[in-house]
């Protein structure tokens, strides 16, 4: 009896022993190579943009990662808890520019209805970074891709695929102008879109989870004053660097009468076309796709837009219109189109966002945890067993 109240004691006091070191590095946290410090007298912080070699930019709060690509506009993003997304890792690329008209009414975009089209990585691209520090504090990090011409030697490589067949119409928009600016804002941030007559759409942009971006297309060559523009994102939910068993995500919609399910393997792609038009939610401008774990069924991460663009026309006068989205599995990602009704001579701004559910972060444990994790164990082995020795 008395061994056993020895054993229970000296368990007792292992654990008494190493937890209080066990919740000071958690609190900590993992850091990431090029994590600045904490914010004085703040609860979240933000890293300054670090750039690679090879054009490469990464930024990060305690929440999410982001990696933009050099030389196209696409975004890997990631929980920063889950150092270098090894077991879950998002992204979203801008792939396409299209014209289209409209032929059966629903302001979508189908393929069957496309006049021209181009993929985004055959042209240039510059990726500037920059960041706004507040009393010292930085309270907001900022991507800025800018289109250039033509880009020499062909697309990248790795540049992701639009939902498209052929070349496309290259040198139809070369001249277009597109400017995607993205804010990562350390707190909550509200907003508004508004045109000459008022507030017309409101919108909420989480702190640290959030990269919200402003896209400004602008001397756009519509062949008819019938057709509109869009923007194809391709969404790809799986591509950790770990084992993707382990998380294997799907995409999931939030409309008005559906929440339809899918993943990249899907293909509902046809030769004439096979967008299904997104349905919009009530009492809300925000729309948004899910990336959805697989074996838990919570939100991990989302691609969103708000419903309503501004068009500036020229003189400077302002218009609010509607944004209507379709998608489409393609076999290689999930192909959402942004589809923007008729503005020539003028510009149009709108809103989408990527980003992560704080909630749903994976537990993960760094190298000094799981070596304090370890110590422990063998300390509670080793008192047992001398115990047991002394019986």
């Amino acid at each position: 009896m008395k061994n056993r109240t020895k054993i229970s004691f000296g368990i007792f006091l292992a654990i008494f022993l190493i937890a209080p070191s066990f919740i000071a590095v958690s609190a900590q946290g993992p850091m990431n190579p090029g994590q600045g410090p904490m914010d004085p007298g703040q609860g979240h912080h933000m890293s300054d943009p670090h750039r690679g070699d090879n054009g490469t930019v990464w930024i990060n709060t305690e929440i999410i990662t982001i990696m933009a690509n050099g030389e196209s506009p696409m975004f890997h993003f990631w929980y920063t808890s889950d150092e270098d997304g090894t077991a879950m890792r998002f992204s979203a690329s801008y792939v396409m520019i299209s014209e289209f008209e409209d032929l059966n009414g629903d302001d979508a975009y189908q393929f069957d209805e496309v006049l021209n089209f181009a993929p985004l990585s055959a042209y240039e691209w510059t990726l500037q970074t920059g960041s706004v520090v507040e009393d010292g504090i930085t309270t907001e990090l900022w991507l800025k891709y800018t289109k250039g011409g033509v880009r020499s030697g062909g697309m990248p490589a790795d540049a992701p695929l639009p939902a498209s067949t052929g070349t496309g119409s290259i040198a139809h928009f070369e001249d277009v102008t597109i400017q995607i600016w993205a804010h990562l804002y350390l707190e909550d941030y509200e907003g508004n879109v508004t045109d000459d007559h008022g507030v017309q759409a409101e919108y909420m942009v989480a702190g640290s989870s959030e990269l919200k971006m402003d896209i400004e297309i602008g001397n756009f060559p519509f062949t008819s004053e019938n057709s509109s523009a869009s923007i194809q994102t391709m969404l790809m939910e799986n591509v950790a660097t770990g084992d993707m068993a382990q998380n294997h995500n799907r995409f999931q919609t939030r409309e008005m009468t559906r929440n339809a399910t899918c993943d990249s393997s899907m293909n509902w792609t046809t030769p004439g076309g096979n967008e299904t038009m997104f349905e919009r939610m009530n009492h809300t401008n925000t729309q948004q796709i899910d990336f959805v774990d697989g074996t838990t069924a919570e939100t991990t991460g989302f691609f969103s837009w708000l419903d309503k663009a501004t068009i500036t026309w020229p003189g400077g006068e302002t218009e609010t219109v509607n944004v209507t989205g379709s998608y489409a599995p393609t076999g290689m990602g999930l192909a959402v189109n942004l589809a923007y009704p008729y503005f020539d001579a003028g510009s149009i701004l709108h809103d989408p966002s990527i980003g992560l559910a704080e909630a749903s972060a994976p537990v993960t444990f760094s190298v000094d945890q799981t070596i304090l994790i370890g110590v422990g164990i063998v300390a509670v082995l080793a008192i047992v067993v001398i115990g047991l020795k002394r019986r």
